[in-house]
């Protein structure tokens, strides 16, 4: 069965939860309590967002020769709007910069690695040694 015919016999059923899609409308400005039908219209729609995007991204995989969708699949679906692959490029950057955080970790022993604790290092600056002289009331803090 083609995969489109496929989504079109779950039509008219929530793919989504309430409360998710709830959360979601309130984190975009919507009251807090939406209306149902509110609710169901957001989930058509999303629900087609993802699924067109889906059919975007195989179409880049299968022209690949690849079966998998990768993220660069995504990407280059997304290609033509600039907020969704500016969106896209950032979560990536993010992903990174926690994966790095998470390798800094030893997670045998839970401390920080002598490697990565050089890393962690910054250079001190002139600016940093005027923060030892200051005093508080007349005396030196020590």
């Amino acid at each position: 069965m083609e995969p489109r015919a496929r989504i079109g016999k779950n039509r008219g059923q929530q793919n989504f939860a309430d409360q998710e899609l709830q959360l979601l409308l309130f984190a975009h400005g919507d009251v807090k309590d939406s209306l149902d039908l509110t609710k169901r219209v957001f989930d058509e729609c999303l629900t087609d967002f993802i699924t067109e995007l889906c059919f975007e991204a195989h179409r880049s995989a299968a022209l690949a020769g690849r079966q998998k969708i990768k993220l660069d699949d995504v990407r280059f679906a997304c290609r033509k709007n600039p907020t969704y692959l500016g969106r896209i490029e950032e979560i990536i950057g993010k992903k990174s910069e926690i994966d790095k955080a998470r390798k800094t970790l030893d997670v045998t022993d839970d401390k920080i690695t002598k490697s990565s604790l050089k890393a962690m290092e910054e250079p001190l600056g002139e600016a940093d040694d005027d923060e030892d002289s200051k005093t508080l009331g007349g005396k030196s803090a020590r």
